[in-house]
């Protein structure tokens, strides 16, 4: 079933100004789906579930710089993060207030 944040989201893909989205909505109805969906027509995907991977939380803690918490990231999931390249998916970021 197409739905229509999947064409939201291929649209915010293909648009060369996109900057960071924030997914809200309630619970359970299909927005990760569509993020993982999404995911497949990238090079790389990286999924962080900060529910789930509460070592994560302290990355926050530090100075708020993006090119620190990039590289951070990336090392604690061992994957690259590419720009333009990967898609970062930071899920239940309400989890770590500070990011």
């Amino acid at each position: 079933m197409k739905r229509i944040i999947d064409h939201f989201l291929l649209k915010w893909k293909h648009n060369s100004h996109r900057k960071s989205l924030l997914l809200r909505g309630a619970r359970q109805v299909g927005k990760t789906y569509s993020v993982r969906k999404l995911g497949t027509t990238y090079d790389d995907f990286v999924e962080i579930n900060f529910e789930l991977r509460t070592d994560a939380h302290g990355i926050f803690e530090k100075n708020l710089d993006p090119h620190r918490i990039l590289r951070e990231l990336s090392l604690i999931t061992r994957k690259p993060i590419t720009p333009g390249k990967t898609l970062l998916f930071l899920d239940e970021i309400q989890m770590v207030p500070k990011a």
